[in-house]
């Protein structure tokens, strides 16, 4: 438990902490997007710790696909669709993990 706590808040410092910084300008969020999204598919192996959904909401964030966002076009759009994806990806492979398991 120790070390799914550790991760998921590594994960959330990082994620936000990229997102914020690179979100300042168009261009910086389109990258940012690109590369949050990239992360989060990468890191789909550690769903268990809520990874991919933290790193993959903030690609949507850096996207502008949140509310009072400006969704931005291209890649960027694209990653931002793929990255809220895995965010609820990942909720369905835990919440599923949890009733295969028959603990709810």
């Amino acid at each position: 438990m120790l070390a799914i706590g550790i991760i998921g808040t590594v994960a959330l410092a990082l994620g936000v902490a990229l997102a914020a910084s690179l979100s300042r300008t168009e261009q910086r969020a389109a990258v940012g997007a690109v590369v949050l999204a990239v992360l989060s598919v990468v890191t789909l192996v550690f769903f268990w710790s809520g990874t991919p959904g933290i790193l993959g909401a903030c690609a949507a964030w850096c996207a502008g696909l949140t509310r009072g966002g400006r969704p931005l076009t291209g890649a960027a759009r694209v990653a931002g669709i793929v990255g809220a994806f895995v965010a609820a990806l990942n909720i369905v492979l835990t919440v599923g993990g949890f009733v295969m398991e028959g603990a709810i």
